[in-house]
């Protein structure tokens, strides 16, 4: 189950970087700093992070979702472009174990924001009786900014 939760989680901030790969987005490429806020009941109090990544040109031009889908245990179902927004809706199944989401990226030039809101439906798991069945909603959020050059 922690491995699982973990998975989820680090699906979900894999979306982070995503956010500064789509040139449609009119995005700069170069050193940006990305403020992520990630909330679900397993966690006693909202987790925040702040990350220093370097978007190159290139990497500016990958599609955004790649990195969702590389495993095979997830797949976008819908995405949609509104202006400077990716609207997206995916679905994971990891081990049997359906995990449904949506999200949206929106980037101008130097910021850029985004958010993904995932719901797992949580067995109920007899060895582990504390442990709540039923849907569980994750939620991660961030906002990012371009702080210069790349070093």
């Amino acid at each position: 189950m922690k491995k699982l939760s973990i998975t989820v989680c680090t699906c979900a901030c894999l979306l982070l970087p995503a956010a500064g790969m789509v040139a449609k987005f009119d995005m700069n490429p170069g050193k940006w700093e990305f403020t992520t806020t990630m909330t679900m009941p397993m966690l006693p109090q909202p987790q925040t992070t702040t990350t220093t990544e370097c978007v190159t040109e290139e990497e500016a031009k990958q599609d955004p979702l790649a990195d969702l889908v590389d495993d095979g245990n997830c797949k976008i179902l819908n995405r949609k472009m509104k202006g400077s927004s990716l609207e997206f809706e995916m679905e994971c199944n990891e081990e049997g174990m359906i995990t449904r989401g949506k999200g949206v990226f929106t980037a101008k030039k130097n910021t850029a924001s985004g958010s993904i809101e995932m719901i797992m439906e949580m067995p109920e798991m007899p060895n582990m009786p504390n442990m709540p069945s039923g849907p569980m909603t994750m939620k991660t959020s961030w906002q990012g900014k371009r702080i210069g050059a790349c070093d």
